[in-house]
């Protein structure tokens, strides 16, 4: 039996050609991750438009219901961000939500509490409505229910171009669903 000497290892050359297909590799994901999040943008910037366009007035009668389906607490700002509090109501099962705002803040507010408020449609406090002491345009975007099941309000102030909640501001983003359509995410 004859032993025959291993073969060393040799060094393959690599062409110029093959280095330029793999740097075209990350500059076409690149390209397609751009163009990802450019439609991802435009899908977000188009959800935004409908949804502060279907936005309604809370100072006018609401056209479509949302009705409860058990019983749970919503959350009512007294002001813009709320600044002076919330109060927090009880809705019972089969409760429309959007006549339960709409005659909470065409309430009047007593003019002798004594507070600073600021009224942002009449500063002359002619028989104020609480919905005045929310922005000057304030419209109800939506609703936000939390761990606890209770219900927040999303407000949009097209005067202010400002969306809020509770305390703090929101933003809308668009996602992809699991069949591939663009789809609302609120944080």
């Amino acid at each position: 039996m004859a032993v025959l000497p291993k073969k060393e290892a040799q060094e393959v050359a690599i062409s110029a050609g093959t280095g330029a297909k793999s740097q075209k590799i990350p500059d076409e994901s690149k390209q397609k991750a751009k163009l990802a999040d450019k439609d991802r943008k435009d899908a977000a910037g188009a959800l935004t438009k409908i949804r502060r366009a279907s936005a309604w007035q809370i100072h006018r009668w609401p056209l479509e219901k949302r009705v409860v389906e058990e019983k749970t607490r919503i959350h009512l700002p007294r002001s813009y961000l709320a600044t002076d509090g919330e109060e927090v109501r009880v809705v019972w099962p089969g409760e429309d939500l959007n006549q339960v705002l709409y005659e909470h803040y065409l309430e009047s507010v007593d003019l002798n509490d004594g507070s600073g408020k600021v009224n942002f449609v009449a500063s002359d406090r002619v028989l104020p409505k609480r919905h005045e002491y929310l922005g000057p345009d304030p419209r109800v975007a939506g609703y936000f229910f939390d761990f606890d099941g209770e219900i927040h309000i999303r407000w949009w102030d097209a005067f202010l171009q400002d969306q809020w909640m509770d305390k703090q501001k929101w933003k809308m983003d668009a996602v992809q669903n699991d069949s591939g359509q663009w789809v609302m995410k609120e944080h």
